[in-house]
């Protein structure tokens, strides 16, 4: 079982990694030229990826 406390800490970790990576990511990517939409998600990335390693923590369990 994992605690309310413990997916908190997870989460600020994920959310200070994505902070760093998402700007250096952006700055790295490789553009075709063509325009294309950069809309925003409604979760944010630090979501996605939090619920995706609770997840596969909860697989092993």
């Amino acid at each position: 079982m994992i605690f309310k406390d413990k997916i908190t800490e997870i989460f600020c970790s994920i959310d200070d990694f994505c902070a760093v990576y998402e700007p250096a990511m952006r700055k790295r990517q490789v553009t075709t030229g063509k325009k294309t939409r950069n809309r925003k998600f409604r979760m944010a990335t630090s979501e996605i990826v939090t619920i995706t390693v609770l997840f596969h923590l909860l697989i092993r369990a």
